[in-house]
């Protein structure tokens, strides 16, 4: 696919993410009612922030406590049945934000304008420089997120019937796991309804993998490889954001070239940065409204 299937009115460059503030409570009974806004920071105060909450869970899988992350648009009467995106974040963790502001204030701002339903984000602390997989640094992050992500959420009235999120999305390492989740889900026969990837860090390489430190042997990365496990995403569409100089486009390329179900293709001018980050939030949260069963708002 030629570099030219662009969204040109994504080329303007945004503002690099600075810090927003999460406020901290203690595990709700489900369902939950929405909790005080978080007011943003200053340099963003001009953006609309959809609510956000945090709360301390314990993964036995990671063999502590670990953060658990909720945004959805302010407004709602209540959580109960709210349908919710998996975010992975990317090496630096949870803070100061886990997902792009503009991400998270074109969520409340598309919700408010009737132009999408209501649904959330949540956000699971897999720690520093995460891929995502079992038998990391951090723990068997995968199974995480397949065996104990569904309960914490069922337990707040959150996610489908079985607690499931109905998409993933995932920025840099995160973006990796994303794809990882999501051929775990369609191997497990519950597929995911859309892959949301923003500059996914996608080696070619084992000389290129090996030096961010993540897995021991080659053997372990082409386990979990994206780009060796195409074939068991199905068919769920994957949308794809980049820059144009971003230090992983050559396995972003491969990605997209080699995927047949990749509706949205967005190559911004940029690196692997907050300019680029932050000038995705509109079509990143339509595409993944879209895959809602009911997208009438």
């Amino acid at each position: 696919m030629s570099r030219a299937r662009r969204s040109a009115s994504l080329f303007a460059a945004a503002t690099v993410a600075v810090s927003l503030a999460g406020c901290t409570a203690a595990p709700p009974a489900a369902p939950v009612a929405p909790a005080p806004a978080v007011d943003a920071d200053p340099a963003v105060s001009g953006l609309a922030m959809p609510e956000i909450r945090t709360e301390v869970v314990h993964s036995a899988h990671r063999g502590t406590d670990t953060r658990l992350y909720l945004a959805y648009p302010t407004g709602l009467e209540s959580t109960e049945n709210l349908p919710v995106v998996l975010y992975l974040h990317g090496r630096d963790g949870i803070d100061p934000t886990p997902i792009p502001y503009d991400t998270l204030a074109s969520l409340e701002r598309l919700y408010h304008e009737g132009r999408i339903p209501a649904f959330g984000f949540v956000v699971v602390d897999g720690g520093y420089n995460p891929y995502w997989n079992d038998g990391s640094a951090n723990g068997d992050l995968a199974a995480m997120l397949t065996e104990e992500l569904p309960a914490w959420l069922a337990e707040r009235g959150l996610g489908d019937e079985e607690g499931l999120p109905f998409a993933v999305a995932g920025i840099s390492t995160g973006g990796f796991g994303a794809l990882t989740y999501a051929a775990d889900r369609n191997q497990a026969g519950n597929p995911v309804a859309a892959v949301a990837e923003l500059a996914p860090a996608l080696q070619t390489s084992w000389e290129g993998m090996r030096e961010k430190e993540a897995f021991a042997t080659e053997d372990e990365w082409l386990a979990v490889d994206p780009l060796h496990r195409l074939d068991e995403l199905g068919d769920v569409p994957v949308g794809v954001w980049t820059g144009d100089a971003d230090p992983f486009l050559d396995g972003i390329d491969e990605l997209v070239r080699r995927y047949p179900n990749t509706p949205v293709v967005s190559y911004l001018p940029g690196g692997h940065e907050g300019a680029v980050f932050e000038a995705v939030g509109t079509e990143f949260v339509e595409f993944l409204a879209g895959s809602l069963p009911d997208q009438q708002p």
